[in-house]
């Protein structure tokens, strides 16, 4: 056989005959048609074996050839061969042309030569049915060969070959039971496949969770050394746990309910050996790293909120919260992993009052120990951390405060006036204050300016609190209590001036604040307004002609915190009304460039981008690209419009009643007309653009048949044409194909855009409903609560009356028996008293013309019980007249406004030294050393010394 091959192929020794020669001369093409014909008519065995083997080394040279020429020699090959290794060598064959990394020539082949010859073989559903009944054979060399070779075709063709799966009788179970074999390579390239085909069809993924596979899986996981010790298989395992989990709510049910919880929390035992602890090789840590990304996707916030409830108490009940935790405090854990653990934690708390309390308790091991969110909080201000590792910080720090209002005001309590407080203590509130403010480090004033703004977000209470807090500030050598607010606009006034060194991040970033602090409290807009330098402030900002994009952003912001102040002003502050600011905006701005500032930001790439991402828009920015947050643009987006329009007068915004004066803020009734009226013109705008659409797409689909016609009658034409003329036909017709193509394309898309606007329709209409369906339940709501207080104070009023009758009566009674007892002792009483016991009908006569001259007093007792209505209405009228007194003395003993006058004792923050999430010791520092000069700073605290010694009055 080597003789033969020698002189097919000319190889072999140098002394080769002419005949040898000629054969040698045979192209690529001759060469692999002889050897199938070889194949296939050839009745011994080895020359078979020798034939294919052949075909098998030159499938990598000669792709093109072999590929169209033994593609359906092999199949046939694969059919009615009983050889294991005529069937192996096939099936690698086929695996080699449709492999492109197997490919040594293929610079004359198109890019796509493998695609197309996996289309060619999955066309017929037989042939891939074939390789997966070869999966039932237990010959490794077959078992293995069509393992290859079906995930060589799914790579090439994904979405194909994940449809056509399904078609195939037990077709994913089979690749299922492959996990359970004892050869390793099978079983690792059956996990591959299973890779491959669990990235985006939902029906694969459920059958494979349902055919056990998360035992099979975790199986495999604990057989290889589990995330510690494994390798690269674990790494496959868990990257399959996540295709079957992720966004596929069934299988993240059924994984919840079979209690696999309670199994992956195992995977975080970090005890044992110090070496095994302590040494984070890359594939340890990416073991890692997929284990929390498989827990995060249960608890996701674009999950199901029932999945999510429900897998966050099962996280706290296994213990696997606690080991997340123990799991930051490891040491020597690498800053990426580290970062995901952080933002983990963070979403397994998230909106989980018992989660977050128990995070709350996690104490650092440090000397005194201090609690978890403190260190955490210091890390994320201390400029030599990496970015990823602080922003994460951050994002887990607004995820402790979601929905828990208690965590909240305990943040802002420890800002608020006390009565002591010891100066070494390091809290909260004084950390945010400290990297608000810290000069030269734009990060932490970023991150600690969002973290105050989601802090206060959506409470007044806190807002107002917040108002409170006072900061000891150095300004010409005196130490001054300026308030936090204040503080802020003096930042940026200072930055401006270029006084202090502050970047356009963190001027952006107190600007954000400042607007959520603005919105929806009118007690923050007056303190806001009374200091008379703030809005001259905004205005030059906002009045700024730089075209630069920094300029033009710190323009629209600046405005949209006017425009704060225009609209929830509570008309308290003479100088600047609603109205006289509209005035200056229109002088020293104009309205429509004040709307074109604000439409800037709401157009700007990175609004855009942040609107999108709720979860976490910065995560993956770098630091100089920080600029808005999530809430900040949640706010601007239903702010913007009513400001626009309260500056056009298109709608007058309504006050809250005398009730709720202190709570002032825009109706909700008129933000939802407005709402509506802009859905409204948006539904009148897509209907006109489906009524264009719909006559564009009559217009198109009447040319393409016309095109069509027309080409058929070409072609009838050009059947009976000579030559030339048939040419001419043929190349009119090519011309007229790629034109009806393009307009069947168009068409098209004028669909997709037709059944887009159909859908955007829907939502609004949906939205519309369910706004006019709120404003009428808020209606019923509040007319049945005035309902109820007005039947309290009619049963409190009918009350009172029947008492004062009853009083009366008795007055007349002893008057009666007095005259008796009189009558009796032989006093005399006189005619008119003794008259007064029978009223004839005159004196009643007489009586009512009295009533009728004088009805705010009756003339006797009589008249009073006898005539309720007037009764009546004198107990209303003296009611009434109780009631205005009442509150008339409450209003004289104090004032709205009184309550945020600060006392002149500040708050001395003090701060700390760059330290690691894993420390022995925290040194506190001293805040006014960002303001005032170190000596001055320790005399004013000695001054606000208590007698002790060792405590500070923080007001």
């Amino acid at each position: 056989m080597s003789f033969f091959g020698s002189k097919l192929f000319g190889y072999g020794t140098g002394s080769s005959t002419s005949g040898s020669n000629a054969e040698s001369s045979l192209t690529g093409v001759e060469t692999i048609e002889r050897l199938c014909d070889r194949l296939q008519s050839s009745l011994l065995i080895e020359d078979r074996h020798d034939a294919l083997k052949t075909i098998k080394s030159l499938s990598k040279k000669y792709k093109l050839e072999v590929g169209t020429q033994a593609m359906h020699v092999l199949i046939d090959v694969i059919k009615q061969s009983t050889d294991p290794e005529l069937i192996s060598l096939s099936l690698d064959t086929l695996c080699n042309i449709m492999n492109p990394s197997e490919t040594e020539q293929s610079s004359h082949l198109p890019a796509d030569l493998c695609t197309q010859f996996t289309e060619m073989f999955i066309k017929d559903l037989a042939n891939l049915t074939l390789m997966f009944d070869l999966l039932d054979e237990f010959e490794f060399q077959i078992r293995w060969s069509s393992v290859k070779l079906i995930n060589q075709l799914i790579l090439n063709q994904s979405e194909q070959l994940q449809d056509k799966v399904l078609q195939i009788p037990r077709g994913v179970s089979r690749i299922i039971d492959l996990l359970s074999d004892s050869r390793e390579i099978i079983r690792n390239d059956a996990i591959l496949i299973l890779n491959n085909l669990t990235k985006t069809n939902a029906n694969i993924q459920k059958i494979i969770a349902f055919e056990s596979g998360f035992d099979r899986i975790m199986e495999i996981i604990e057989g290889e050394g589990s995330v510690l010790d494994g390798g690269v298989i674990v790494e496959d395992c868990f990257n399959l746990l996540l295709n079957l989990l992720q966004k596929n709510y069934s299988n993240q049910s059924f994984f919840k309910e079979a209690n696999y919880i309670k199994k992956i929390c195992k995977y975080f035992e970090l005890s044992g050996s110090d070496d095994s602890a302590t040494n984070w090789t890359q594939q340890k840590t990416t073991n890692l790293s997929l284990l929390l990304r498989l827990i995060q996707c249960l608890v996701a916030p674009n999950n199901q909120q029932q999945i999510i409830n429900d897998c966050q108490k099962a996280y706290n009940h296994f213990g696997l919260l606690h080991r997340l935790c123990v799991l930051l405090t490891w040491p020597g854990v690498p800053s990426d992993l580290l970062s995901q653990a952080i933002c983990t934690v963070g979403e397994v708390i998230r909106g989980n009052e018992a989660n977050q309390l128990l995070f709350s308790t996690v104490m650092m091991q440090s000397n005194p120990p201090r609690p978890i969110i403190t260190i955490l909080l210091l890390s994320m201000i201390n400029e030599k951390q990496p970015f990823h590792l602080r922003s994460s910080i951050l994002y887990c720090f607004e995820c402790f405060l979601y929905k828990n209002e208690e965590k909240k005001a305990q943040v802002i309590e420890t800002l608020l006036p006390k009565e002591t407080g010891g100066i070494s203590d390091i809290n909260t509130g004084q950390i945010l204050c400290t990297g608000l403010f810290a000069p030269n480090d734009f990060v932490s004033n970023w991150l600690c300016a969002v973290a105050l703004a989601h802090t206060i977000s959506n409470s007044n209470t806190l807002k107002e609190q917040l108002l409170r807090v006072q900061l000891a500030i150095n300004t010409q050598d005196k130490i001054q209590a300026v308030s936090l607010l204040q503080q802020c606009m003096n930042i940026l006034s200072e930055s401006s001036n270029n006084t202090i060194n502050y970047q356009f991040q963190s001027k952006i970033s107190i600007l954000m604040l400042i607007s959520t602090w603005l919105s929806g409290c009118p007690a923050a807009v007056n303190v806001f307004l009374s200091n008379e330098q703030n809005i001259p402030y905004l205005i030059s900002q906002a009045s700024a002609t730089d075209t630069e994009e920094k300029s033009l952003i710190m323009q629209g912001v600046s405005s949209f915190c006017l425009g704060l102040s225009m609209l929830y002003n509570s008309e308290q502050i003479d100088a600047f009304t609603a109205e006289k600011l509209k005035d200056i905006i229109m002088k020293r701005i104009g309205i429509e460039q004040f709307e074109q500032k604000l439409e800037y930001i709401s157009q700007h790439e990175a609004y855009t981008k942040t609107l999108k991402q709720p979860k976490f828009a910065f995560i993956s920015v770098k630091p100089n690209d920080l600029l808005f947050d999530y809430e900040f643009t949640r706010l601007y987006k239903s702010n913007e419009t009513l400001v626009i329009n309260l500056l056009k007068n298109k709608k007058k915004e309504e006050r809250r009643d005398s009730n709720c004066s202190t709570d002032s803020r825009v109706s909700l009734d008129q933000q939802n007309a407005l709402i509506i009226n802009q859905y409204k013109q948006l539904i009148r705008e897509q209907d006109a653009k489906i009524k264009e659409q719909q006559q564009l797409n009559q217009t198109l689909t009447k040319t393409c048949s016309q095109l069509q016609v027309n080409m058929q009658e070409l072609m009838a034409k050009s059947g009976r044409s000579s030559p030339p003329e048939k040419l001419q036909y043929e190349t009119r017709i090519n011309q007229l194909e790629v034109k009806c193509n393009l307009l069947e394309e168009k068409c098209a898309e004028q669909e997709d855009e037709l059944c887009k606007l159909q859908r955007e329709k829907g939502i609004f209409e949906e939205t519309i409903n369910n706004l006019k369906t709120m404003d009428k339940n808020t209606e019923v709501l509040e007319l049945r609560f005035e309902n109820s207080q007005l039947k309290s104070e009619l049963s409190q009023i009918n009350q009172d009356q029947e008492n004062l009758l009853t009083l009366l009566q008795e007055m007349e009674d002893k008057l009666k028996n007095y005259k008796k007892l009189l009558k009796q002792h032989g006093e005399g009483v006189s005619d008119d008293e003794d008259e007064s016991d029978e009223i004839e009908p005159n004196k009643i006569n007489q009586s009512d013309d009295s009533c009728e001259k004088n009805q705010d007093i009756p003339n006797n007792i009589h008249s009073i019980i006898d005539s309720k209505d007037t009764s009546s209405n004198e107990s209303n009228l003296l009611l009434n007249n109780n009631y205005m007194n009442e509150s008339s003395e409450a209003d004289n003993s104090a004032s709205s406004f009184d309550q945020f006058k600060i006392e002149s004792q500040p708050l001395a923050i003090p701060t700390g030294e760059n330290v690691d999430l894993v420390t022995s010791d925290v040194k506190p520092f001293n805040f006014l050393q960002y303001f005032n000069k170190p000596i001055q700073s320790e005399q004013f605290i000695h001054n606000q010394k208590k007698p002790s010694g060792d405590e500070l009055d923080l007001m």
